[in-house]
């Protein structure tokens, strides 16, 4: 397919694009995403990560192109992996994954969203005129067949992205990696994405990145204070049928701080707040791997009813005491990698270092119980164990 427009980025250079990217890309729905930031509410803490999904998307397909270059596959399947990385996120809501947690109380994922999208609009019909079947762009974009894998897994053209281009925006080093030397040691097994022994080194510094960036960046505390706060009010909205899921679906990051600013209330309180930077401060937090396992998994289930619980104790207003539960993402160190002899083995397995760092992250993970400042001398007398604790059996007085 004939390359008729180039676009430069600030990570990957000069990107081409041919027909059907070029079409796809002025969609309403690919266009959106020029108004959803990569990194949420990040900004608020490094002010530079004001990147979008739109940005990332181009920088997926790219990196798509590159893989399947390398692996010397025919110009149908190339198109086919740039396709699904430019639309593989076309389902995200406002602020990305800030907002994940609501869209999956509505009975739906972003990945859901983004498949329903390729298939129920124009999208399909773009598709279609240029000879590709929308359903296996779905089927890419799950990380499903021969070739999904490069667009979702443990190694792909996603986490190569968003990893380079998040620490470009946040103005820290954790992002140079040896992309090259990772795509070029990827190789197909069965439908699975291994990396050659001999880019086993470069893939490690992969990990290295991937740490300091959850580390130092997307976990970073006051972060996760303000998301936390956002999303409570977003969840406020909707509890009271103010927001309606056809409605959010289709907002930007634009309209959704209008909608919570201009409703009043506890969410037009809590977007005030994030609008002055009177942000709430932590007032206890533990490291999650302190916590037992079976605990750990009530203690996320019963988050809103422990959180209310402990507020109603030390007389603070609902929604003003805040119980955060980091989400865990580990998959990068199932990574499979091609020993001299064939066999394949999980990156832990062969890499000490990269065992040591899955370690030293479940090690780190903490989750912390935020509140007003005014509101921090109520919890001066905050007894842990009276709700934390290391059997369930106190846990069903506060279910």
């Amino acid at each position: 397919m004939k390359l008729i427009k180039h676009i430069r980025d600030p990570i990957h250079g000069t990107i081409p694009l041919n027909e059907v990217e070029l079409e796809l890309l002025d969609t309403p729905q690919v266009q959106r995403m020029r108004h959803i930031k990569q990194n949420g509410l990040c900004f608020l803490v490094y002010p530079a990560m004001n990147s979008t999904r739109f940005e990332h998307s181009l920088g997926v397909m790219y990196i798509a192109g590159l893989i399947a270059e390398n692996l010397e596959l025919s110009d149908d399947d190339r198109i086919k992996l740039e396709v699904a990385g430019l639309l593989h996120d076309i389902g995200h809501c406002p602020f990305s994954h800030t907002s994940d947690d609501v869209l999956i109380e509505m009975g739906h994922s972003h990945e859901e969203l983004s498949i329903h999208l390729i298939r129920e609009t124009t999208i399909s019909d773009i598709l279609k005129k240029h000879g590709i079947d929308p359903r296996a762009i779905s089927e890419l974009i799950n990380g499903r067949g021969k070739l999904g894998k490069i667009i979702s897994s443990e190694i792909d053209a996603d986490k190569m992205d968003y990893l380079i281009r998040d620490s470009y925006y946040a103005g820290v080093a954790y992002g140079v990696i040896d992309m090259d030397r990772i795509i070029q040691g990827i190789k197909l097994v069965k439908g699975e994405v291994v990396v050659k022994r001999g880019s086993l080194e470069a893939v490690e510094s992969l990990l290295i990145s991937r740490n300091m960036m959850y580390e130092t960046v997307y976990r970073h505390h006051t972060k996760r204070i303000v998301e936390a706060m956002f999303k409570a009010a977003l969840n406020k909205l909707i509890r009271d049928k103010q927001l309606t899921y056809r409605e959010f679906i289709k907002m930007d990051d634009i309209d959704l701080v209008y909608k919570l600013r201009n409703t009043g209330g506890y969410p037009g309180d809590m977007m005030e707040r994030i609008d002055k930077r009177k942000l709430f401060k932590t007032a206890y937090s533990e490291r999650l791997s302190l916590v037992d396992e079976g605990f750990r998994e009530d203690l996320v289930g019963g988050r809103v009813n422990i959180q209310d619980k402990i507020a109603q104790d030390y007389a603070i207003d609902e929604g003003y005491l805040l119980l955060d539960i980091p989400e865990t993402k580990m998959s990068e160190f199932k990574i499979l990698v091609e020993g001299a002899d064939g066999e394949l083995k999980l990156i832990n397995e062969v890499s000490e270092l990269a065992g040591t760092l899955e370690k030293t992250e479940r090690e780190k993970i903490t989750f912390g119980i935020y509140t007003p400042k005014e509101k921090l001398p109520n919890l001066a007398g905050f007894n842990a164990e009276r709700y934390i604790e290391f059997s369930q059996t106190r846990l069903g007085r506060y279910m």
